[in-house]
């Protein structure tokens, strides 16, 4: 009798312990809803990692919404909506705009080039080249675009690799191209430009068009209502898009050329009504997760998930290359520490 009952405690305890282990388990892992606020480059390869995170975290739902990333800061600064991720196509927006009032990290994680992108359908697509793009572009019929530099650093970017183009082709391509098609106007000092975004920015001919973000000129390429775009090479990839490779002097890829980059400042209005400048540097990719994150549990274990092995290799499946090592700003959270080293 004495050892039947010793059975069933035995078995009671077992089960006892394997239900505290099953609910320790369960409650460790993370839940709920994660919000994060992305670039529009970013969109594809981050909801390709989101799909993948979400096997192995199924109590977690990723909602992902892409923007400019100027825009997306402004959600957080100017319209105090909340999100636990900012994954933005240049880091500098985050120490610049969000350190220390909204977070106190950045950590830049991946890089990209600048690319001239189009279709076969395209005007002159069977003459471009990497030697004649500019001239192309020059041509009266051509009609050609990128992305809002207030609100989108491909945008920006775009506007620096034509000033950039201007130096090494010794030609006048910011005024041919961007001051006769809109109202940005330019000033030259010696070697340096800076290029004056107005806040109420217009195209001025039918030759430009511009829009929030660069992803959104894909569909106008597509449809042949438009020739050519400024896009980053990993979107052009994941699009199937034909492009343009630029020289490394002009495509904001090269950390050599650092100095060189930065010869170009872009004056934008980055919301509230306030001039911000942005010099021309390396392009580099940055993700923090924000003081406030409703979902910080979460947000650091997909931030661990986004920065392994298998986030790396779907980003290069995406056409975008990870940063080695990846750049620490600021003081990451305790749990990050460790991967960062």
């Amino acid at each position: 009798m004495k050892r039947a009952s010793l059975t069933i405690f035995t078995i009671m305890m077992a089960y006892i312990i394997f239900a505290a282990y099953l609910y320790l388990t369960a409650s460790s892992q993370p839940s709920s809803e994660l919000k994060i606020f992305c670039a529009g480059s970013l969109a594809l390869p981050l909801n390709a990692t989101a799909h993948e995170f979400e096997a192995t975290y199924p109590k977690v739902k990723v909602v992902i919404e892409p923007s400019g990333s100027v825009m997306a800061v402004r959600k957080v600064t100017d319209l105090s909506r909340e999100a636990d991720i900012l994954a933005l196509a240049d880091y500098r927006l985050i120490p610049k705009f969000l350190m220390p009032n909204y977070t106190n990290f950045c950590i830049c994680f991946a890089t990209n080039e600048l690319v001239l992108a189009y279709t076969p359908s395209s005007r002159y697509a069977n003459e471009i080249n990497e030697s004649n793009w500019y001239q192309i572009l020059l041509h009266e019929d051509v009609k050609f675009g990128f992305s809002s530099p207030n609100d989108d650093p491909c945008g920006y970017r775009a506007l620096m690799s034509i000033a950039l183009a201007g130096l090494h082709y010794g030609i006048s391509l910011l005024d041919q191209l961007i001051v006769n098609n809109s109202n940005i106007w330019v000033e030259k000092t010696s070697e340096e430009f800076h290029i004056y975004v107005p806040p109420d920015l217009t195209p001025t001919s039918d030759k430009l068009v511009i829009r929030h973000k660069s992803v959104d000129l894909i569909a106008l390429l597509e449809a042949g209502t438009l020739d050519y775009a400024f896009e980053y090479k990993s979107v052009a990839i994941q699009h199937g898009l034909n492009f343009v490779s630029f020289p490394k002097e002009i495509n904001l890829a090269s950390p050599d050329l650092a100095d060189l980059y930065s010869k170009v400042h872009v004056h934008i209005f980055a919301g509230s009504g306030k001039e911000s400048v942005l010099s021309g540097a390396p392009i580099v990719y940055g993700v923090t997760i924000l003081d406030n994150a409703p979902n910080r549990k979460a947000a650091i274990s997909f931030i661990k998930f986004l920065l392994s092995s298998t986030g790396k290799s779907i980003f290069e499946q995406h056409g975008q290359d990870f940063l080695e090592p990846y750049i620490l700003i600021g003081e990451a959270p305790e749990e990050l520490n460790q991967l960062l080293k």
